[in-house]
């Protein structure tokens, strides 16, 4: 009897010690899992591109990311826990031999920071077009020559192609998307960029850039109220819980003032929809239910010419790239695409198609043969699908 209630008091023991051990593995997976950070940050809630005629950065109290900065404005910010990035656009990156990219990404001066990080401004052009690998290669060799270099960089396109999506996810240190809509009838554009990120993985190091007040060229409206920005950054947390934080573009004083101070309790914000218009979260419904037949998200908008790769022209041969989205559980097959110019500039189809598959839960880029002279330029033109058994759901730019 002594024998069998030593036994008992073992095992129990033993169980016991099991789940405690057990217990602290989950712990200690967690606690690993909490330290992986996004350049070092809990959260990145960014200020790009902030005026500074009218508005001192300084005064932030919800930023951790500001930028681009001058080269050796990180000795002010660092101290404050806050990240800094140096500038570098596109041009001179594209527009030269591989080899001279990379150096002049590399060779850049950050100021003697011993934790050096570029703002690049901006890639995604072509829908993983010639300009899209090339951008690709520069990123990978970069990071080959300066490990040490954290490389940010700007999205512009929409959604992100996979050479691009690839890269990024294994070179880049932050994704920032550019997504400058004026309300909630182009939410869908900011719902399809982070559609594409978490598709490769990336949204937990991926953030969206919400454009402030106006840009500089007509038509450039962004949130020009409190109430449309707090939409839409309440927007941004409902479909990307994931992500690191949100960031902003440009801006007035009294615009930058009220998104500083909601963002200092960003991830309080509900990430259930509530707080914004059932309309505003049937947008996030359309990219997030599941759909048993293939359901294809497309827009005009999300169509590029193929460029030659420094963007200086037009590439051989001339077609055109559309990016089509399959939301479905099922692939969609044989599916026919065309582009027309407007009623009052002719009408006629300029560019056309078959895509052989679009696989379920995933995208294609097409190349569409040019069979005529487009009179519009990118965006402003018609695009007509014809996808059989499939759900369409082309949105207006």
């Amino acid at each position: 009897m002594r024998k069998a209630f030593t036994i008992h008091r073992i095992v129990t023991a033993a169980l016991v010690l099991a789940v405690v051990g057990g217990l602290q593995c989950v712990r200690l997976l967690a606690a690993r899992h909490a330290k992986i950070k996004v350049l070092g940050l809990n959260k990145v809630i960014a200020f790009t591109y902030s005026p500074t005629r009218d508005f001192d950065v300084r005064q932030l109290h919800s930023a951790t990311l500001v930028g681009p900065v001058g080269v050796g404005d990180w000795k002010y910010w660092q101290p404050k826990g806050v990240v800094t990035g140096v500038g570098h656009t596109w041009f001179d990156l594209l527009r030269s031999p591989l080899d001279k990219a990379v150096a002049n990404l590399t060779g850049q001066d950050y100021g003697g920071n011993p934790r050096p990080i570029v703002m690049v401004d901006e890639f995604g052009f072509d829908y993983g077009g010639l300009m899209d690998q090339k951008a690709a290669q520069i990123l990978r060799q970069a990071k080959v020559k300066k490990p040490d270099l954290s490389l940010l960089v700007y999205e512009m396109r929409g959604p992100i192609p996979q050479v691009l999506a690839e890269t990024y996810r294994d070179v880049a240190d932050l994704v920032m998307f550019e997504s400058y809509v004026h309300n909630q009838q182009n939410y869908w554009w900011i719902a399809s960029q982070v559609w594409s990120a978490r598709r490769y993985g990336i949204l937990p190091k991926t953030i969206v850039i919400l454009g402030v007040g106006k840009g500089g060229n007509p038509g450039e409206d962004w949130a020009e109220t409190k109430e449309e920005l707090e939409q839409q950054i309440r927007f941004v947390r409902l479909i990307a819980p994931e992500s690191p934080g949100v960031g902003f573009f440009g801006g007035t004083p009294e615009l930058l003032a009220s998104a500083d101070a909601l963002c200092t309790h960003y991830f309080q914000l509900p990430t259930n929809g509530s707080g914004v218009p059932p309309e505003v979260r049937e947008i996030a419904r359309t990219f997030s239910r599941r759909y048993e037949k293939p359901t294809l998200v497309a827009s005009p908008s999300f169509v590029e010419p193929n460029f030659k790769e420094d963007g200086n022209g037009l590439g051989e041969p001339m077609v055109m790239r559309p990016y089509i989205i399959n939301l479905g559980d099922t692939d969609a097959r044989n599916v026919t695409v065309r582009l027309r110019n407007l009623p009052d500039l002719g009408g006629k189809v300029f560019a056309e198609g078959v895509i052989p598959l679009i696989p379920a839960r995933g995208e294609t880029v097409a190349t569409l043969r040019v069979i005529d002279l487009w009179r519009e330029w990118v965006g402003r033109w018609i695009m007509e699908i014809d996808a059989p058994g499939c759900d369409v759901h082309i949105y207006k730019p």
